[in-house]
């Protein structure tokens, strides 16, 4: 029996299948998009993009939802002297597709109702991405947009964030205006009175500030987030932890700028200047933005020694690279003071290229010449993990052919075998505490990638630029991959099966005793420790010795050396002497750090010292070493050395403490404390006992001079928070 269909019956029900299959597609695209992204996949934005360019999507809508999946978030990325860090960053190229999008938004003449909350919402977009990546001028072209408009509610926003670019330039009286106008309409939202809040507190009003802040919070706790570009306007904890304890009289100042010309909208961190280093990947609450000058002023501080540190966001980022000095530390007594934050330009490696193989036994990297550079660094990057480049890295700087690793010119030749031989690095894992393969096997591992960094340098060991963005993912990076395969014993290594390795290598070892590779591996094993407490450096110091013997090579053993404790180095001076005095045998010893540890273990005291006025930074041990012999000019030179790095202990009023001692000598009881107290400093005093030894000290002080400077001390050892 035959089914008859009429035509149109036909025609019907493939129009209802492709009309219910052009709703279908969006729709699951979103859900999709929304599970990703709820995820954490950076996929998320594939399936929006699908979803805004289906013919069946609300235009606006669509376009929206995509453009805020490609801007991750409006983290600052923190720069401090003592540590960078930050939430996740919108690539440039997504901050620029996202820019795109939302313009295509604006260009739209008719606006249906139903799509004009989506209008709005990529409006304020723009105006944020315009702060966020310091473009002043987008910003002013977009308020200009915004006050020309019909919708009051474009109006309002346009004139909100007018107010917040009067703010931060100063005229805190123009943005004053604007909350008043908006203060008992509709209208009015949780950016009014952040702005208000911002205003009292940039005006000095900080019980105002904080009381504003505290309402604001209790109303709209969970509308903080993307507000003028940033995400650090959450400040109901920060004026007690913070504010409280900083607020004074005196300011920081300064500009920040980037190849000469200004950054506005920069966030200024203040932090206690205390060696460490924290931040929030949600984005610091500032104490200054710059202007559209690129210059800022911060909040009025106490006296002290500050950590300054900047917040921009990630994006723009890709090309820069920060003038590093020791001037992020500020100290303030009495009168404000100024830094300046210089970005510059990256440069371009030459050779390798990214990915590039290595067949033999040498390779060579070239760069772009760097105006004013004295002297350029070669940094490969080492992972713990090198196979995946996953867990901790670090950069360590190598040495060409001839032993050099300052090069004057823009081309550097490398040996593998020496990173082999004399390996310079050590990764532990913080969970297993197991040493990582490279400190043994060395860098340069077969078929592992590491990536290349150049930096240079001027003539007063400043960091000028360097190849690496701040910002930049190392698939993207020159990269050497050395072609071959890792031997039995090494993969045993490479794998951290270190109990396997060591019997593989002492069983090589019986049937020859000569064996070099074996010898060097099992040197590292037992002379680091492949974990906590797997120490020998009995075995270490008689293999490394057969291993100096048969190579010629000392520097194995100097490497065992320079990473001993003062206390190992005592409690082995005797068993380790022999090895001690065979690698200070060679010509071009010149650990001169080591030299003062061995010094330091044998209570040579003096020769400690000279041996760190030939080290190659001023360090604060010999701060101590120079007041220990009574010798206070050099060491208050010591402190003010460039070299010297930047803490409590480089503060005028330690400096001035210093003086003081030799202007006027202390009483012979008590100087004999405090050089009881120099001696431990010196031996390494457990960061567990330093606060019983600070108390024991002080209750037999009286100077003010030495007090000061062992109050300095305690307060940057921070052996309080024990």
């Amino acid at each position: 029996m035959k089914i008859k269909i009429k035509i149109k019956t036909l025609i019907l029900a493939v129009f209802i299948f492709v009309l219910t299959l052009m709703k279908g597609i969006p729709t699951a695209a979103l859900m999709i998009a929304g599970t990703l992204e709820t995820n954490g996949s950076e996929k998320a934005s594939l399936f929006y993009e699908k979803y805004a360019y289906y013919p069946t999507t609300p235009k606006i809508k669509g376009k929206f939802l995509y453009a805020d999946s490609l801007i991750k978030s409006f983290n600052k990325y923190s720069i401090f002297l003592t540590g960078w860090g930050g939430g996740e960053n919108t690539s440039p190229e997504d901050m620029e597709r996202a820019k795109q999008i939302l313009k295509e938004i604006m260009a739209e003449t008719s606006v249906k109702t139903s799509e004009k909350d989506y209008y709005l919402k990529s409006y304020k977009m723009l105006l944020d991405i315009s702060i966020a990546s310091g473009d002043a001028e987008m910003l002013r072209e977009w308020i200009a947009f915004g006050q020309k408009c019909e919708d009051e509610k474009i109006i309002y926003t346009a004139d909100v964030y007018d107010g917040f670019l009067h703010h931060v330039n100063g005229d805190r009286e123009f943005a004053g205006s604007i909350i008043e106008k908006y203060e008992k309409t509709d209208l009015k939202d949780i950016k009014t009175d952040i702005l208000d809040a911002e205003i009292a507190l940039f005006d000095g009003k900080l019980e105002e500030a904080e009381a504003l802040y505290k309402e604001l919070y209790k109303n709209k706790w969970g509308e903080f987030a993307r507000n003028f570009g940033s995400q650090g306007y959450d400040r109901r904890d920060w004026f007690e932890r913070t504010m409280e304890d900083f607020k004074g009289d005196n300011a920081i100042t300064g500009t920040v700028t980037y190849e000469g010309k200004p950054m506005p909208f920069v966030e200024i961190y203040v932090q206690e200047a205390t060696g460490s280093f924290s931040y929030s990947p949600s984005g610091e609450s500032y104490f200054a933005i710059t202007d559209i000058n690129g210059e800022f002023r911060t909040l009025g501080l106490r006296d002290g020694l500050y950590s300054v540190g900047i917040g921009v966001d990630g994006s723009v980022l890709a090309n820069k690279e920060l003038r590093r000095s020791t001037h992020q530390y500020v100290e303030l007594n009495g009168e404000d003071k100024e830094i300046q934050f210089e970005f510059t330009n990256t440069f371009k490696i030459i050779s390798p290229k990214p990915g590039e193989r290595v067949s033999g036994d040498n390779f060579t990297v070239s760069w772009e010449a760097v105006e004013g550079a004295a002297y350029y660094m070669v940094t490969p990057t080492v992972f713990y993990e090198p196979f995946g480049e996953k867990g901790i890295s670090t950069r360590v700087r190598i040495e060409d052919k001839n032993g050099e690793y300052r090069f004057t010119e823009t081309k550097a030749e490398f040996n593998i075998n020496m990173f082999r031989n004399n390996p310079n690095i050590t990764v532990s894992d913080n969970e297993s505490g197991y040493l990582g393969a490279q400190a043994v096997l060395g860098i340069f591992i077969p078929r592992v990638e590491y990536p290349i960094v150049v930096d240079a340098f001027d003539e007063d060991n400043e960091l000028i630029t360097s190849s690496l963005p701040l910002r930049s993912y190392y698939d993207q990076i020159p990269s050497i991959t050395v072609e071959g395969e890792l031997a039995e014993g090494e993969m045993l290594i490479y794998y951290k099966n270190y109990p396997a390795a060591i019997e593989y290598y002492e069983n090589i070892l019986k049937g020859d005793p000569n064996n070099t590779d074996a010898l060097r591996y099992l040197t590292r094993i037992y002379g680091i420790g492949w974990k906590e407490g797997e120490r020998n450096l009995d075995r270490a110091f008689e293999l490394g010795r057969k291993y100096t013997e048969i190579s010629g090579n000392r520097k194995l053993l100097t490497n065992i050396l320079d990473r001993m404790s003062i206390r190992e180095i005592k409690e082995n001076k005797d068993r380790g002497y022999s090895a001690i005095t065979e690698a200070m045998k060679d010509p071009d010893f010149d650990n001169y750090y080591f030299l003062y540890k061995y010094n330091i273990a044998i209570e040579n005291y003096e020769e400690a010292r000279e041996a760190l006025r030939k080290y190659e930074s001023v360090t604060d041990n010999l701060v101590f070493l120079n007041m220990y012999f009574g010798d206070y000019m050099e060491a208050s030179e010591n402190i003010k050395s460039e070299s010297f790095y930047r803490s409590r202990l480089s503060s005028d009023k330690v400096k001035d403490a210093i003086e003081g001692l030799g202007e006027n000598p202390p009483k012979e009881d008590e100087l004999n404390v405090f050089n009881e107290f120099l001696l431990k400093l010196i031996n390494g005093i457990p960061y567990e006992e330093g606060k019983n030894i600070y108390n024991e000290t002080v209750k037999h002080i009286s100077n003010n001079n030495i007090r000061t400077i062992i109050e300095e001390i305690y307060l940057e050892r921070r052996w309080s928070e024990y």
